[in-house]
């Protein structure tokens, strides 16, 4: 448990959050909404508070909050004493952790949560079969909960619990996207880095203002604080970002954004890429090759470089490296190539 005066982003800025509105992810059935919808579990943020805003059913919440269980006695002496949420995940894949963050709900959090997962093709019904994957757990009001998941299955749908009822700001599932090789055709070209396709950041020489693995969310950047920027370096050197690549493939085109990035983009940048599979990507003995020589960068802009690859066409890689100088922000980066379908298997 994490009180709420500070953010825990252990998982964060690991792995991606495949429950999230902005991947695609969505709350499709709930057992009970009266005070306030689970849609509100996968927005972004951890939830705000607007003193005396009431609406017609009371307080206005920021999250999912259903109604007191006594009301609802029949459930109860069934041996239902929960409330649940069923999630449809925006990219299936392996979850590594849940952040069950019950942010302003100070009277009415619930006692204890779980979470079951199922890997199906259509839509939830009756004959779905649930998997617990993190067990009856406590929580607290007003607080984050981060909780390890140990499954190495891929999922598609989550199943929230809590008990006995109550309020949860949000919803939380990290982890690392898996690709359905049905979902592509033979020859198409590919972006290897999308967060849709299992790629994430996974290491940055500077995080200040965001992850870098905003650089490989979907569609353009929608702000500022949409992409990766690190703070003003005073010193010497450049700041890093590395991703690694959801599909291992050949590199044959390559997209910079620095959408809405206007007086803070790279002055210019470069671009390197490795095959491995080691997981110290930090390590001075990496065998970096450069994809992009040093490029000039522009405000507010989508760079499309093609001719300036300088590897071979049919060289596959792991890895991308962008390093910008000095410093800077990137609101996107494509990798577009074409996989190595039999690498992913």
């Amino acid at each position: 448990m994490i009180n709420t005066d500070t953010t825990d982003d252990r998982y964060a800025s690991q792995y991606i959050d495949l429950v999230s509105e902005r991947v695609g992810g969505r709350a499709i059935a709930c057992s009970d909404e009266w005070f306030a919808e689970c849609d509100n579990l996968v927005k972004p943020g951890r939830g705000v508070f607007k003193q005396g805003h009431f609406v017609a059913t009371g307080q206005w919440m920021d999250g999912w909050e259903s109604r007191r269980s006594y009301g609802r006695r029949e459930r109860v002496a069934s041996g239902d004493n929960f409330d649940w949420c069923i999630l449809r995940m925006g990219i299936a894949g392996v979850i590594k952790g849940f952040d069950i963050d019950t942010n302003h709900f100070k009277g009415n959090a619930p006692d204890f949560v779980s979470v079951e997962a199922a890997n199906i093709s259509g839509e939830v019904d009756n004959d779905t079969e649930w998997t617990e994957i993190l067990s009856l757990s406590p929580t607290t009001p007003h607080s984050q909960h981060l909780f390890e998941c140990s499954s190495d299955a891929v999922w598609t749908h989550l199943r929230l619990k809590m008990y006995p009822d109550g309020g949860i700001a949000r919803f939380r599932a990290y982890g690392i996207g898996r690709i359905v090789r049905d979902n592509f055709i033979a020859g198409e070209l590919v972006d290897l880095a999308s967060v849709m396709n299992g790629g994430r950041g996974i290491a940055a020489s500077d995080m200040f203002f965001s992850s870098p693995s905003n650089l490989v969310m979907p569609g353009r950047g929608i702000n500022m604080g949409d992409g990766w920027e690190t703070k003003r370096r005073r010193g010497q050197g450049n700041d890093w970002a590395i991703v690694e690549l959801g599909l291992t493939g050949t590199i044959r085109k390559i997209l910079v954004d620095t959408a809405y990035f206007k007086g803070n983009y790279p002055d210019h940048m470069t671009l390197e890429a490795v095959n491995t599979d080691r997981s110290d990507l930090t390590a001075d003995d990496i065998a970096w090759k450069t994809v992009i020589a040093k490029t000039d960068l522009y405000s507010d802009k989508e760079h499309l470089f093609i001719k300036e690859i300088k590897v071979p066409s049919d060289e596959e890689f792991t890895h991308v490296r962008i390093n910008i100088f000095p410093d800077g922000g990137v609101s996107r980066l494509r990798i577009f190539g074409f996989p190595n379908w039999e690498a992913q298997e």
